[in-house]
């Protein structure tokens, strides 16, 4: 092929093309415009249509190529071919048609271009019905911005037409080519432009951090879409209230994007890209000249609470008018100007303003165009993309990285910036700190059905009276399920009640603290539930303890009697209160009576004494009556059990004993749930322990974040 011209590229173009040459196959700058073509096509017209614009603009006869110096030039040749491919699916069913389609598209993204080779676009036309095509126009962004893909599928089908109607179509020479920008580009001094963004990115340091993958390392990176289109009155009205106020749709914009990032991050502090069609800034007819000619770069907007919305959006509104004179200068170098630490980039989220959506657009100029549909398929490079169009319902839309946000995020997001919108308009004179994302049904939701916590509870009665009524109603349910061992809720009352008795002959009863100290067994429920039906109040002790901390604890409560086992007897300090094995003295409580005993004990009095984990220096015992553990009881069953479906659920008992959220776990034995003991080799194994669990039909699994962790990594989401 004969070359034309060469010249050197635009920073947009070498960030674009640097991307596509470290990841050649990851679709990133790969755009797609799928062409939904209602009528009698003339394919051979339309094939001649876009050959005739690929001739008519040197950007499209143009690849890219290292010279000797080892930097990339662009050369563009006198004639290139395009390649048209043709597929005929008639015999194919909707579904099939459509998963072909997305197939194709996939590969046609992966695939990618040889940068080296002209054109970097193809055509694929697909032929679904007698009056029914979907036309696939495949090329690199390198090329073209979103204004030149508006001019070029204008010209086409201007061909197109005059062609089917075996009609010369007579255009204008096409308007000065890119060189002509290149040329321009490179002879633009920085030295001013350094300046203005030195100052302007002045003491930001620290790049914004919104929600990050819960992978350590996301394998596949995948993107979805999603928006909204506001109301034609919601969006009349922002226009009204920006054209009152010298203000643009963008100013809105970028001040709710900017508002939504402090409400996410809790930075006062905020930068965020956006882009700029950067045209009238430079050589006169740009317009409608093709290339690329967009750039990104920062914006910096300080959230201030105290700040009335209106005098802040005019701020806005002004400073993007400042980066005017300066919005040719390479992202890359202001990356480098800041003080924000090399390898970090200076934001993670991206503002697209556009004044139309290319279909609608398109649409809008009437006859064989309504027929037609044109749909825009991209895969950006930051993880968040905000896309706005300016039609008369504004359009807003979203591209994440799927391993790093979710659905149900984004779906949330975009109806907040909605809500955020109807802020502004409700009442521009107020304060940024006034401007709530939550609608008054989700205000209602948060502060007062979430709220609705209240549940009576039975302040004159006590634990274990609570667990016999419950016995009553479900005595052969299975209540303690440890490995191999069931009891049910008859049996084990009937074990907790002769402990009791043969406690209360020791003397236990009310404000009497009892000890605790057992392994993970049923032995242990049977234990704490004879102490409180004894009238006692228990005091968990960790057999893993070392011996100075188990000292110090019964030294500290004074309790005159410990529960235990015999095999624990070792490790238990020489100074001791007296010890009760539940084990080797069982042959001695067994011959106590299985009725429930009777004890002066009320709901103000003691259930148990839990010390702290001694960070301070000292652990400290906290004393719970009764009465608050039922207040905790009846508030668990109202808002987190009662979502259950099942009327028997099983609840894990993980925790240890001496750890506060085991009352939690212990206490639905109220409400007649199996209490499931997990043994002590599985509580730290990630992968063991959710097979268990999975095995074992846990519906309630209460545990600390560090071994929430085990799970996930285990592979539980």
């Amino acid at each position: 092929m004969v070359i034309e011209d060469s010249y050197s590229l635009s920073s947009m173009q070498q960030g674009m093309l640097f991307h596509s040459l470290y990841d050649p196959h990851s679709g990133i700058y790969i755009e797609q415009i799928i062409c939904s073509l209602s009528e009698n096509l003339n394919v051979s017209a339309l094939i001649q249509s876009w050959q005739r614009v690929v001739e008519r603009y040197s950007i499209l006869r143009t690849s890219f190529h290292w010279d000797d110096s080892h930097q990339m030039r662009q050369l563009v040749y006198k004639q290139v071919k395009l390649p048209v491919e043709q597929q005929d699916w008639r015999k194919l069913s909707d579904s099939e048609r459509d998963d072909q389609l997305q197939a194709y598209l996939q590969s046609d993204r992966s695939r990618g271009f040889d940068l080296a080779e002209a054109p970097l676009m193809r055509l694929v036309l697909f032929r679904l019905g007698e009056k029914d095509y979907r036309l696939v126009w495949t090329f690199h962004h390198a090329l073209l911005d979103g204004r030149s893909m508006l001019i070029i599928l204008k010209e086409v089908f201007s061909f197109y037409e005059a062609f089917n109607h075996n009609q010369e179509l007579k255009l204008e020479k096409a308007h000065p080519s890119y060189e002509n920008y290149i040329n321009w580009l490179g002879k633009q001094s920085l030295t001013e432009a350094e300046q203005f963004w030195k100052l302007q990115l002045h003491g930001f340091k620290e790049p914004i951090q919104l929600l990050v993958a819960t992978k350590s390392e996301v394998e596949i990176v995948s993107y979805n879409t999603q928006k909204i289109r506001l109301s034609q009155e919601l969006t009349s009205a922002l226009l009204v209230l920006a054209q009152e106020n010298q203000l643009t749709l963008n100013t809105l914009v970028q001040g709710v994007w900017a508002l939504l990032l402090n409400r996410y991050s809790g930075q006062n502090d905020i930068v965020f890209g956006a882009t700029r069609a950067c045209r009238r800034s430079a050589l006169e007819e740009m317009d409608s000249m093709v290339g690329l000619f967009i750039n990104t770069l920062p914006v910096r907007v300080q959230v201030d609470f105290e700040q009335p919305l209106l005098a802040w959006l005019k701020e806005l509104r002004t400073q993007w008018i400042t980066l005017r004179d300066y919005e040719h200068t390479p992202l890359l170098k202001i990356q480098e100007w800041s003080e924000v630490p090399k390898g970090l980039s200076l934001f993670e989220s991206l503002l697209v303003f556009e004044n139309y959506e290319l279909n609608a657009a398109l649409r809008r100029l009437g006859g064989n165009w309504e027929n037609r549909e044109f749909k825009l398929l991209e895969q950006p490079n930051y993880p968040l993309t905000f896309a706005v169009y300016a039609e008369s319902e504004l359009i807003l839309k979203i591209d994440y990285d799927c391993g790093q946000f979710d659905d149900e995020t984004i779906c949330r997001i975009l109806i907040q910036i909605e809500t955020l919108l109807n802020g502004f308009i409700a009442n521009p004179q107020q304060s940024l700190g006034d401007l709530s994302l939550f609608t008054l049904s989700e205000k209602h939701q948060l502060l007062v059905e979430w709220n609705d916590t209240a549940a009576d509870y039975p302040k004159d009665k006590c634990i274990h009276q609570l667990f016999e009524e419950q016995v009553e109603l479900t005595p052969d349910n299975v209540a303690v399920v440890f490995e191999d061992q069931e009891l049910t809720y008859r049996e084990l009352n009937a074990k907790a009640n002769k402990l009791a008795h043969y406690l209360q002959k020791l003397g236990v009863g009310p404000e009497v603290l009892v000890g605790i100290c057992v392994e993970r067994s049923p032995e242990m429920i049977v234990g704490l539930l004879g102490i409180l039906k004894a009238g006692g109040a228990y005091v968990p002790l960790e057999p893993t303890y070392p011996q100075e901390r188990l000292a110090q604890l019964l030294i500290d409560s004074g309790m005159p009697l410990l529960l235990t086992q015999e095999k624990l007897v070792v490790r238990l300090p020489e100074n001791k209160p007296h010890l009760i094995c539940l084990d080797a003295d069982w042959e001695l409580i067994i011959q106590e009576s299985e009725e429930n005993p009777n004890s002066d004990v009320k709901g103000s009095n003691l259930s148990y004494v839990i010390y702290t984990s001694g960070t301070t220096g000292e652990p400290k015992g906290v004393m719970i009556e009764h009465k608050s553990v039922l207040n905790l009881a009846m508030a668990l069953n109202k808002t987190v059990y009662k979502e259950q479906e099942k009327d028997q659920l099983k609840v894990s008992f993980n925790g240890s004993l001496a750890f506060d959220t085991s009352v939690k776990q212990i206490i639905q034995l109220l409400f007649g749930y199996t209490l499931e003991i997990i043994p002590e080799d599985l509580r730290f194994d990630g992968a063991v322990l959710l097979l268990y669990l999975q095995h074992r039909q846990i519906d309630v699994f209460d545990c600390t974040p560090s071994q929430l962790g085990l799970l996930i990594s285990a592979g539980l989401l």
